[in-house]
């Protein structure tokens, strides 16, 4: 089946929670898109004391509402003012220079991504990567690059719907990190994220896993072309249907991996060799909503690749070059790119400008993607920040890797209890046959409210003690095996 088919089951978005995009420049004002199914409406935003530049990220609720934007510095309302205990993201170079003296927030594209709580409808999480410097001194000089990747976390029920950060700085993984390749996708259980980010100067990926249960850094994976240098232009993406992944800049080429949403291990690298711009090295490339065609662009330049073409690099084909124009005395060359709610590429300018450029129809081939050099006239200047969003309507893999929605067939062929239920806090759990790894409990909300993990062989766990206050919960128990069982629980 092609990614094209297997798109079409959700080419049309039902969560809107990448329906706003927030630009704000200080002093300069700036521009909110806001997306309406296949409509875009464009306003201007005063005067605020927030600048969303390189890093970006806008975050919706399900029915299209702007929840909160943050600029890698602070978490804003969509009033402009940052919400409770909001300040201070990533201590460091960030905190005392980017945010401050030289006010442009991360100077790194997709350093910054938004995800809804798996369990916890009014929760999100952000994950985001540092800048420092690093090497001061030595022999090769002073080195740049991300040294924290840190996860934030939102709750938008307090403050009656103002929202609260409630975690703020959480440290997931501390190694010197690669820019430009912070991304996310679903699990195949269409319930949890794989987060996935660049290990610096090297062919490593740090794999995490988003669940109910928490934060987990799974591993690093070694595979594909090594990037040994910096490396600060480019992109990295997954498909939308959450089976390829893609990354990309002009020194290291193009590079295609199989992704494996169960597992969240990547195979098969094709890497593809590219032509280095002659200007500053500065790349970016998006997907169309079909996963079928890239579009990777230079400065002056938009190309387009077939990954279903069984020669990928053969199909590279030309498909915009910049036409000059001058937009608020700065040429208008290409930057930034993001695939909208609506199916269409939106490009950002390199130098402040009040345009946009289009792809019209990004799942056609060759000319027929209809570029549309700075098509939109904003209200306000404008450069060099684009949202970076996950598909957030990739749903479950049915019957492929332990969905939820297969959780319980797989399971019923085993014989499993607790008891006593109702308990007053002290359980016992059996499992004939299999090897407890893990058990999670979880209240009427959907909260964990206790977990333990186990490093021993444990068939039957007895005197559990929780200390629940007395209620209704779902206890979820996990084997060594891969089998998990759910049973309702009782505390009086």
């Amino acid at each position: 089946m092609t990614l094209f088919t297997l798109n079409a089951f959700f080419a049309l978005s039902q969560h809107k929670y990448s329906n706003n995009w927030v630009f704000t420049n200080r002093l300069a004002g700036g521009n909110l898109l806001t997306f309406n199914d296949d409509s875009l409406s464009i306003s201007a935003i005063e005067v605020v004391d927030s600048r969303t530049i390189e890093a970006n990220i806008s975050m919706s609720d399900k029915e299209g509402n702007l929840l909160f934007y943050s600029n890698n510095c602070s978490v804003f309302n969509p009033f402009h003012e940052v919400i409770q205990d909001g300040a201070g993201m990533n201590p460091g170079d960030i905190q005392t220079y980017w945010c401050n003296v030289n006010p442009y927030a991360n100077p790194t594209v997709n350093s910054i991504i938004s995800l809804p709580s798996p369990n916890n409808p009014n929760e999100y999480t952000l994950f985001h990567l540092d800048f420092e410097s690093f090497n001061v001194g030595s022999p090769q000089g002073v080195e740049y690059a991300p040294l924290h990747l840190y996860s934030t976390t939102i709750d938008m029920a307090a403050n009656n719907g103002s929202g609260k950060v409630v975690s703020i700085n959480h440290l997931e993984i501390e190694d010197t990190l690669n820019t430009c390749g912070l991304q996310a996708v679903r699990h195949g259980n269409g319930r949890d994220w794989w987060i996935f980010v660049p290990e610096y100067k090297s062919n490593c990926y740090y794999s995490l896993l988003y669940s109910p249960s928490g934060i987990e850094v799974v591993g690093k994976q070694c595979i594909g072309h090594t990037w040994d240098k910096y490396g600060l232009s480019g992109a990295a993406h997954f498909s939308p249907d959450g089976q390829k992944y893609i990354r990309t800049n002009a020194e290291y080429g193009l590079n295609i991996f199989d992704f494996n949403r169960c597992t969240g291990e990547l195979s098969n690298p094709i890497h593809i060799n590219l032509e280095e711009p002659q200007t500053y090295l500065i790349s970016s490339a998006s997907l169309s909503r079909s996963g079928r065609y890239l579009y990777y662009n230079t400065l002056d330049e938009i190309y387009q690749f077939d990954l279903e073409s069984p020669n990928i690099e053969d199909s590279k084909t030309l498909v915009a070059t910049y036409d000059g124009f001058i937009s608020a005395s700065n040429k208008t060359l290409f930057y930034h790119s993001e695939l909208g709610p609506d199916g269409k590429i939106y490009i950002c300018t390199y130098s402040a400008t009040y345009c946009l450029h289009v792809i019209e129809q990004p799942d056609s081939a060759g000319l027929a993607c209809n570029v549309q050099q700075h098509a939109i006239t904003l209200p306000n200047r404008h450069y060099a920040a684009m949202p970076n969003y996950p598909n957030y309507d990739l749903g479950a893999m049915a019957g492929q890797c332990d969905t939820i929605s297969a959780t319980k067939d797989l399971n019923e062929a085993y014989d499993f209890s607790i008891y006593p239920n109702p308990s007053d806090g002290q359980i016992n759990i059996l499992f004939p046959g299999q090897t407890i790894k893990s058990i999670h409990i979880f209240d009427v909300a959907g909260n964990l409210v206790f977990q333990r993990f186990f490093t021993s062989s444990y068939e039957n766990v007895s005197q559990l003690k929780t200390e629940l206050l007395s209620g209704f919960y779902i206890v979820s128990v996990e084997t060594l095996s891969g089998v998990r069982r759910n049973e309702k629980l009782v505390i009086k």
